[in-house]
């Protein structure tokens, strides 16, 4: 297979396998000598904040010598961003090559398992043959059933902020969905957890059950440059105001890998974190344009508090997934808008923008549509008036726009 014919193949595959669980994960992974089991792993799940957590850690290990993989999901512009080793995505060739021997096994063998589950066997093949010495591991939804849970040699498990999404599958109650995501902590393996205040009880208890050493992460401060974490100051590569939560998560992270022996020095962190880019997350592609893939109503809520605290009029170019609570998002974030431009994405789960606009007429908030994401970026920028455009609502919507804007015919 080429790269064309390695995604399309990947693609292919269905995204859920009955039953649920990793018994068939289980099989392709002995097949290939069970890679998972070579390995050490942080491993991180929760509603919000994974990808940012995980970028920040990674980063840090990289600083510090080791050898570190980072495995997240989705992926913004090129499916390669999922599977990395010292911040470089994985090559072409080398992804074609696993994609290729994964399937031939699956094939042989008469196996299925679902999209997520094969490319992590993928990207547990590949971090083992090229020797990490440790894993950043993001689930990609939920925990005690994610097929990235089918790991048993974790060295920290990690929380990031819990709210709901996803409720179709983790459950339609907080405390149902924090019972899933905890379901990562392993008996005798230290527990990370961001405050999570609403469901820190589940924590607790969950983490006792399994004799695990429970750090809750204190409060953050976020400061121009950076965070203020336990009366320390912090630079941090990575924008908006939410990201204080999660640096602390990730030097949360690093003192339990200090603990465990890890060599990893003030300056590594330091460095680690002002280096931290994520994509999509609160980035700015230009001092006037800013790119966030929140899409869930606490996403959206500090992204809300993020536009804010810039003090300039926002004009908003917005499309959602019609599976998402996505009237209560748009009611948030549209409150705050000078303007607000609906779009809408060529996919099966997108909401119509005429959606957005009729959620935004009901609360008074004028908009537009216009269903071409090229054209609504760029009327945005028309009327923005030396305001700020963001860009939200959807991952999806957000690599289409970087896409776009990066062809430079916006000035970006």
């Amino acid at each position: 297979m080429n790269y064309s014919e390695a995604l399309k193949y990947v693609h292919s595959i269905p995204k859920f396998v009955r039953p649920l669980g990793n018994e068939k994960l289980s099989g392709l992974l002995m097949l290939m000598d069970n890679p998972q089991n070579k390995l050490k792993f942080v491993h991180v799940a929760g509603t919000n904040g994974k990808g940012s957590v995980c970028s920040m850690t990674a980063e840090i290990l990289t600083k510090a010598g080791y050898k570190t993989g980072l495995f997240t999901s989705p992926f913004i512009e090129v499916f390669n961003e999922r599977i990395r080793i010292n911040g470089e995505m994985i090559h072409d060739a080398v992804l074609c090559r696993y994609i290729t021997d994964t399937a031939k096994l699956m094939e042989e063998n008469n196996m299925q398992v679902s999209e997520f589950a094969f490319i992590t066997a993928v990207a547990m093949k590949y971090f083992a043959d090229s020797g990490c010495e440790i894993v950043v591991l993001e689930t990609g939804m939920g925990g005690r059933l994610d097929a990235t849970n089918i790991i048993s040699t974790p060295v920290c498990t990690v929380l990031t902020s819990i709210s709901l999404d996803h409720t179709q599958y983790l459950g339609d109650t907080i405390e149902k969905i924090t019972l899933e995501k905890c379901g990562i902590i392993k008996m005798g393996v230290p527990t990370v957890s961001a405050p999570n205040t609403a469901v820190q009880d589940i924590i607790i208890n969950e983490a006792y059950a399994n004799n695990s050493q429970l750090v809750i992460c204190e409060k953050a401060q976020k400061t121009e440059k950076g965070f203020i974490y336990k009366d320390r100051n912090y630079p941090l590569g990575l924008s908006g105001k939410y990201q204080a939560e999660n640096g602390a998560v990730a030097v949360e992270i690093v003192d339990v890998l200090r603990n465990l022996g890890y060599l990893i020095s003030d300056e590594h962190i330091y460095h680690g974190l002002a280096d931290s880019k994520w994509k999509a997350r609160y980035e700015f592609i230009t001092p006037d344009i800013v790119i966030d893939g929140g899409h869930n109503a606490d996403g959206i809520r500090v992204l809300k508090e993020s536009l804010m605290s810039e003090n300039r009029p926002v004009t908003l170019v917005m499309a959602m997934m019609q599976d998402k609570d996505y009237s209560e998002c748009i009611k948030s974030i549209a409150s705050i808008a000078k303007n607000v431009i609906a779009t809408e994405l060529d996919m099966p789960r997108a909401l119509k923008a005429c959606e957005i606009k009729s959620v935004c007429d009901k609360i008074g908030i004028e908009s537009i549509v216009l269903t071409d994401v090229k054209s609504a970026i760029e009327e945005a920028l028309r009327i923005s008036d030396g305001g700020l455009v963001c860009i939200c609502g959807s991952l999806y919507l957000a690599g289409e726009a970087i896409k776009i804007l990066k062809e430079g015919k916006f000035n970006a």
